[in-house]
């Protein structure tokens, strides 16, 4: 025996002999140790900051691709493009959700869902941390704890309000969870989106108190127009969320009209005064913008011609409706100015920018106008005579010929302005409705509303905007007050917003009939909760302008 091998075995040995006297106890350090992990309070405030990219990126960014679906589902976008099934769920007549194992886009489904709840759970770790006594910044700074504890409980709710808004369920998570115990039970959308906006108003209360000279960094958001939030910005935001989150978690019409819609209003009177903009970029880190993807064209992208035919002064709609399969793209005419000026295709391609190539120059570094260009005909693809049109939507295309980096507009004034408009309707302050209505209306080259009522046709004539299809989509005739408040909000938060146009259009009953009002929960987590498969649940009735 080597003098080696001798000195293991008798190494052995005393281990052997060791361990009959005491059991040994050794730390696996490979296994998860959130309070080792979290033993910084650096470490607790790069955890919780860092979770609005993740929120970000899942929904409007380039994460997954659910945006090309619910797009499609609020007729906001055409395509026929197989990528996340968008020609599928743009097509008519409508199909249900498809939640079966496997599924050809398990993935776009299931990675909001997933990549939400991490989110949410990393920032309940985050302030769960923040909660034990013996936590404190160094040098000791409740400002600071605070100011972490405000923008937590926004992320949180945010995640938990993106959940509710396209899911029929979801899990209530708390920072006082056993965050690595059992899983939470399932609760209905309405529950989920009642903790998100408790949650928000966690955030304002917090906001409320003194932050000294701390402030939520605008890196965190990556925007603000380049300006850290302080606690009255991180309030008026917070209230945004909640009346965007209080309005569009309705899934019907009868839903839409049981929103607190005085409440909606307070809101979002309390919210941001000024566009929040955040900036993208391709680098480390990322902060993406997915409806960029759309300037690509061609079979990503088209608006819907029976969409934006609603501002077609010229009598070329009204046909249209009458027989849309005997119809390839026409001419919209019209004073709208967020369309391009011209009585021909090549006065509009003109007008668009439109001389050559794939994309078209937006003329002028001043425009806010036109938000639609009209393609070059060699650049059309053919789609169902309801979706295939002249039009693509390019408001943006400056910021995609920018290799996709700048600032992007997220959450609008004009949304918040709609919101009100829609709760002055509804509760039967027609004037105020009015006068919100017309900031846009009148800015784009439409006559202002005059009349304080919600019968009065919108003025212009024949030449009104916008033009509305009845319920059998036989005729069209002019709007009246609320019409007038949807054309709007649906031309100023065209891809500003995670599926905008699909809860808008839920709500109010547009929507072609069978369209999916809301997702199941992906097979994974039933599979994991060892709960029943199921495909979609919901789906609209009747649409009001009588599309299927």
């Amino acid at each position: 025996m080597s003098k080696f091998t001798g000195a293991v075995l008798g190494a052995l040995a005393l281990v052997a002999l060791t361990a009959c006297e005491k059991n040994m106890v050794v730390q696996d350090l490979n296994q998860p140790d959130r309070k080792r992990a979290l033993a910084s309070p650096t470490d607790v405030e790069n955890l919780i900051v860092s979770q609005f990219r993740n929120i970000h990126n899942t929904t409007d960014g380039t994460s997954v691709g659910l945006e090309f679906q619910l797009e499609c589902n609020g007729m906001e976008n055409a395509s026929s493009l197989g990528n996340a099934e968008s020609g599928k769920y743009c097509g008519l007549p409508r199909v249900p959700v498809d939640n079966t194992r496997a599924n050809p886009s398990d993935g776009t489904k299931l990675g909001p869902y997933d990549n939400l709840y991490s989110a949410a759970r990393a920032v309940a770790l985050g302030l769960n941390a923040m909660y034990d006594e013996t936590f404190s910044f160094v040098p000791p700074d409740p400002t600071e704890v605070s100011r972490d504890r405000a923008f937590g409980y926004f992320e949180l709710a945010v995640a938990l309000g993106d959940v509710a808004l396209v899911y029929d369920s979801g899990a209530i998570v708390t920072p006082g969870d056993n965050l690595q115990g059992a899983y939470a039970p399932l609760v209905g959308a309405d529950s989920l989106m009642t903790f998100a906006l408790g949650y928000l108003d966690s955030a304002v209360a917090y906001s409320a108190q003194s932050w000294g000279g701390n402030a939520v960094s605008a890196s965190w958001v990556s925007g603000n127009g380049g300006s850290d939030l302080d606690g009255a910005g991180l309030t008026r935001l917070a209230h945004s969320y909640k009346a965007r989150f209080e309005a569009n978690v309705a899934r019907d019409p009868t839903e839409r009209a049981a929103v607190n819609w005085a409440q909606v209003i307070t809101d979002a009177q309390a919210g941001v005064t000024s566009d929040f903009v955040m900036y993208m970029t391709q680098g480390s880190p990322n902060w993406s913008y997915r409806p960029a993807q759309m300037d690509l064209y061609s079979a990503w992208h088209q608006m819907w011609q029976f969409m934006l035919g609603m501002a077609d002064t010229s009598g070329t709609y009204a046909q249209f409706l009458a027989n849309p399969s005997l119809f390839s793209p026409f001419l919209i005419v019209t004073p709208d100015r967020r369309f391009p000026a011209g009585t021909t295709r090549a006065a509009q391609n003109t007008a668009s920018g439109c001389l050559s190539g794939v994309h078209c120059i937006q003329p002028g570094a001043t425009a806010p106008y036109p938000y639609f260009r009209n393609r070059l005909v060699a650049l059309d693809t053919p789609l169902d005579p309801n979706m295939f049109s002249m039009y693509d939507f390019y408001r943006f295309q400056s910021f995609f010929d920018a290799v996709r980096e700048g600032p992007i507009p997220m959450l609008t004034v004009a949304e918040l302005n709609m919101l009100r408009a829609e709760g002055y309707i509804r509760t039967g302050n027609f004037a105020a409705a009015v006068a919100l209505v017309n900031l846009t209306r009148t800015a784009a080259g439409l006559p202002a509303i005059v009349a304080a009522d919600n019968t009065t046709p919108v003025p212009g004539g024949n030449a009104c905007v916008p033009r509305v299809p009845n319920a059998t989509r036989t005729a069209a005739a002019c709007g009246n007050l609320m019409e007038a408040m949807k054309w709007e909000k649906r031309m100023e938060i065209a891809y500003t917003s995670w599926g905008g146009w699909w809860y808008d259009g839920r709500g109010w009953g547009d929507l072609p009939n069978g369209t999916i009002e809301e997702y199941p929960v992906p097979y994974e987590e039933l599979d994991t909760r060892v709960l029943p498969l199921y495909n979609s649940s919901r789906q609209s009735g009747a649409s009001n302008y009588g599309i299927h």
